[in-house]
C-alpha cells in the first residue's frame, strides 16, 4: 500500500458518498412510484458497496478495478440530473396544457423513464457504461467489406 494509493481511495471515497446523496435527492423528484424509488434506492446501495470493495481492493491488494469516479464524472451527473429534472418539468407543464385529462398517466410513464436514464447516467460515472443497442457482428462501412 503506498500514499498515493490510499489518497485516491480516500477521493474514491468521497465521490462515491457525494453521487449517492445526489442520486437519492435526484429521485425524490422524479419518482412516479414509491416501489420505483425503492428499486432504485437497493440498485445504487449496491453499486456503492461494490464500488466501495473495488477501492478497498485497490488499495490493499494492489489490483485495479474496473471503476474510475472522476471528479468530472460526478459533475457530468448532476448536469444530467438538472436536464432530465428540466425535461420533467416542461413535459409536465405541456401534458398538462393540451392532455390535462392524461396528465396522471403520462407523467407516470415519463417519471419511470426519467428514474431509468438517472439510473444509466449513475452507471456511466463509475464504469463508463450505460445502455447502449449496439450490434455484433462486423460494423466496416459496406464500402470496407469484403465481398
Amino acid at each position: 500500500m503506498t500514499g498515493s494509493a490510499l489518497f485516491d481511495f480516500f477521493i474514491a471515497l468521497i465521490l462515491l458518498a457525494g453521487s449517492v446523496v445526489l442520486f437519492f435527492y435526484a429521485i425524490e423528484g422524479m419518482s412516479p412510484d414509491p416501489l420505483f424509488t425503492k428499486i432504485a434506492r437497493l440498485a445504487v446501495g449496491l453499486v456503492a458497496v461494490v464500488v466501495f470493495l473495488y477501492a478497498i481492493k485497490g488499495v490493499f491488494f494492489g489490483g485495479g478495478g474496473g471503476v474510475s469516479i472522476t471528479p468530472l464524472g460526478v459533475i457530468e451527473f448532476a448536469i444530467g440530473i438538472l436536464v432530465v429534472l428540466l425535461v420533467i418539468y416542461v413535459t409536465k407543464a405541456a401534458v398538462a396544457y393540451f392532455l390535462p385529462e392524461f396528465a396522471a398517466p403520462a407523467m407516470y410513464i415519463i417519471g419511470g423513464v426519467a428514474l431509468i436514464l438517472l439510473l444509466g447516467l449513475f452507471a456511466k460515472i463509475f464504469f463508463g457504461g450505460g445502455l447502449t443497442l449496439e450490434m455484433s457482428g462486423n460494423r466496416a462501412p459496406i464500402s470496407q467489406q469484403q465481398r
